[in-house]
């Protein structure tokens, strides 16, 4: 259990060291990774760039998400978690459409603030406060890839065994200090766990870059 975020974030620093972690980049997922994200970069010195993800909940149970989509056309799609909820396509494909404008117009306004991602040749710590499905883990990775990521290493407070053997496919490595196996949701490791809008978190990204700046 974590007191907030920005005790998660510090545990997670821990299990990165003791794994003797190596990066040149943290690239943390926007907006809810960001609190952790930053105290990771801080910890470690590293330069920090960010995601932008748009999660696709499913139809009536809207604290499971079915889906991501980054900007740049990157999606991916739950296909066993979809067919076992019985989610059709066609809201899916409804589902992509709003979720693609949604995130690029979101995008523009983290671009404004933090500028274009940057991961070309580097090894990147890639870091959420929570792996909960995988999804956003897997359409980060996609859009790391393509933007010619040498190496990326996964990393969270908290996920499921299971799902960390997914990412683990995906990632070239993982590190999550705790693995509960009857994990339900996220929240229910933080004792504070509030929602982080973009505007929390540009705010945050800005507040790093003055510090660095000093």
């Amino acid at each position: 259990m974590f007191t907030d975020r920005s005790d998660a974030a510090q545990q997670l620093v821990t299990a990165l060291r003791r794994r003797d972690a190596v990066a040149d980049i943290v690239v943390t997922l926007a907006p809810d990774g960001v609190p952790v994200g930053t105290v990771v970069a801080d910890a470690t010195g590293l330069p920090m760039d960010v995601i932008v993800i748009q999660r696709i909940q499913a139809p009536n149970h809207p604290e499971l998400t079915i889906g991501a989509v980054a900007p740049g056309g990157f999606s991916w799609i739950n296909s066993p978690m979809m067919r076992f909820l019985d989610v059709n396509w066609e809201y899916i494909q409804e589902a992509k459409i709003h979720a693609s404008d949604t995130v690029e117009s979101r995008a523009v306004d983290y671009g404004e603030t933090w500028g274009p991602l940057d991961v070309a040749g580097k090894r990147v710590l890639l870091v959420d406060d929570g792996i909960p499905t995988g999804a956003a883990m897997r359409v980060a990775i996609q859009r790391l890839r393509k933007a010619g990521a040498n190496e990326v290493l996964a990393a969270a407070p908290v996920a499921p065994p299971d799902v960390l053997e997914e990412v683990q496919r995906w990632a070239d490595d993982v590190v999550v200090p705790l693995k509960p196996a009857a994990f339900q949701a996220t929240a229910d490791y933080y004792e504070e766990f509030d929602s982080i809008t973009d505007e929390d978190a540009t705010t945050a990204l800005s507040d790093l870059v003055q510090r660095r700046s000093a």
